[in-house]
């Protein structure tokens, strides 16, 4: 049995930065012949120079972790050449992916009119701040903005406090997960239609998207979500809570699950007092709640407590440092979520694992980051150019 779910799957991964190359390496995690296009002008993706490297070479593990299982491309699509290498390589592709400002690629040549007309069976992906039509669609977008723009921030903190991005670019990595879900469902209606067809991922969208239940309450009560910081609007104890060495988490999402916790801490009595009583009430009466569980936790470790907690079935866990979240094995090893990849000269190199586990057709880790045009006379070959015709290319700079 071949374990590559999407083998004979050729996707273009046309992108830079962190939202398209995601969306690129999920594909490449489950088997398909991701090939990593760059453009020789610039020497390639700007973040191969992005922090933190690896010691021994000075790599940038921001483009390895993001672009291993992919093979690499670089043209100078200012040429001709590089431009007809390019349109072979749209005729031989499924997918192409692209996170230029709307209109960018266009200016290239390869607007989705011009790919479709080349290979009527590609599934064109764009992924941009604001998408590829609106009122906003011109302006630049990053991961910040959609951040900003799509509401998040401003439900992001604490009271009183000024709004906060969240630490990870969430905007970036569900935009880039939103267009990977677009593409596998373009390539099982493609088996029945034989046409592709253009995807439009935004960042902002794809924020907005994320809001579910806060947005609700706006648009049905009339009311904004404000910062609220770790409590949930639904539920209480939904909350961070501090321990003598450190902060954990309390996650009661109903009445049986506080009846627990209550015994659990030697107070069986709150699930009876009328503040505390259902779950409307611990709502309206969560910060004093809180006081009480911090009390209680005040002369014991977050892991005592999380230990107690759990012994009665009710979730709970400590807030990890990224430093513990890597040292926990189970994180780690057993659920796969760092993974080793061989660079021919850095060596072994430590990635992110995918987080999609499969019984049948797992997610491989077959190869390093591809260096500049490191498959450029590889690739070629397969698309029908010969040896003289890549010699040319490379004498006039099309190619590297």
């Amino acid at each position: 049995m071949n374990n590559s779910l999407l083998k004979g799957i050729r996707v273009l991964d046309f992108t830079q930065f962190l939202a398209g190359p995601y969306c690129g390496m999920f594909l490449a995690d489950m088997g398909a012949d991701v090939i990593k296009v760059e453009n020789l002008m610039t020497k390639g993706e700007f973040v191969r120079n992005a922090m933190p490297r690896e010691k021994k070479t000075g790599r940038s593990m921001y483009f390895q972790n993001l672009n291993r299982n992919k093979r690499g491309v670089s043209l100078n699509l200012k040429s001709e050449e590089g431009k007809k290498i390019f349109a072979e390589l749209i005729k031989s592709a499924d997918v192409l992916i692209e996170n230029m400002k709307p209109g960018v690629i266009g200016k290239l040549g390869f607007s989705y009119e011009v790919c479709k007309s080349l290979n009527p069976r590609i599934i064109f992906t764009s992924i941009s701040g604001f998408g590829q039509y609106g009122e906003y669609s011109s302006r630049p977008g990053y991961d910040l903005i959609a951040q900003a723009m799509g509401g998040s921030m401003s439900i992001t903190g604490w009271p009183g406090q000024e709004p906060t991005r969240a630490g990870m670019a969430i905007g970036d990595i569900m935009a880039g997960m939103n267009a990977a879900i677009g593409i596998l469902a373009s390539i099982i209606k493609r088996q029945e239609t034989g046409k592709g067809q253009q995807i439009d991922i935004a960042l902002v969208d794809t924020i907005v998207s994320g809001l579910e239940a806060k947005a609700m309450q706006y648009v049905y009560e009339g009311k904004a979500p404000e910062k609220t910081g770790n409590k949930y609007i639904s539920s209480a104890p939904y909350d961070s809570f501090r321990a003598k060495d450190a902060d954990f988490v309390i996650a009661s999402g109903t009445d049986k699950h506080f009846v627990a916790l209550s015994a659990a801490m030697g107070m069986p009595e709150l699930a009876s007092d009328p503040l505390y009583i259902n779950t409307e009430a611990r709502k309206k009466n969560a910060d004093p709640l809180k006081a009480i569980i911090n009390k209680w936790a005040s002369d014991k470790t977050v892991l005592e407590c999380v230990d107690i907690i759990l012994g009665v079935e009710v979730p709970a866990g400590p807030i990890y440092t990224v430093k513990e979240v890597y040292e926990d094995k189970n994180i780690r090893e057993t659920r796969e979520m760092f993974v080793k990849v061989q660079h021919p000269e850095a060596g072994e190199l430590t990635v992110m694992g995918n987080p999609i586990k499969m019984s049948e057709y797992p997610c491989e880790y077959k190869m390093a980051a591809p260096d500049l045009g490191q498959h450029n006379a590889e690739i070629l070959k397969e698309i029908g150019f010969s040896e003289a015709e890549i010699a040319k290319f490379k004498d006039n700079g099309s190619i590297n």
